[in-house]
């Protein structure tokens, strides 16, 4: 064999590799359009799901004081739990009253901060 039929068989090789991937792009396209559109569909309705899934985080404020309720104001160092004793009726379980404070004030956790306003319910 001579290296000039190597040559040629190598290049015809080359021209077909070319030809063969320009072909197969469009076929492969066409065969996986479905899953392609189905993926697309899913991510879609993943990426909207997620916009639209609400957090539990409030982002309303709570409903106004009513007469029966009080008003106070957090200071510096104060505590659910020393509010909750402060303002309980003696006859309930301080882990219920913090969980009726923290439920009408809308807060999802016994953080408070000083200056924030704490709507007392009627225990």
């Amino acid at each position: 064999m001579s290296p000039s039929f190597y040559r040629t068989i190598h290049k015809r090789e080359e021209r077909n590799t070319v030809e063969k991937w320009s072909g197969n792009a469009a076929l492969w396209i066409k065969r996986h359009a479905a899953k392609i559109m189905v993926s697309l569909a899913v991510f879609v309705l993943l990426f909207t799901s997620f916009l639209m899934m609400g957090t539990d985080a409030s982002s309303t404020t709570p409903a106004a004081a009513s007469p029966q309720e009080q008003v106070i104001t957090v200071s510096a160092g104060d505590t659910l739990w020393e509010i909750a004793k402060k303002y309980g009726n003696g006859s309930e379980d301080i882990r219920f009253v913090i969980y009726l404070i923290k439920d009408r004030n809308g807060l999802e956790s016994v953080d408070i901060i000083p200056g924030q306003k704490l709507i007392i319910p009627s225990i």
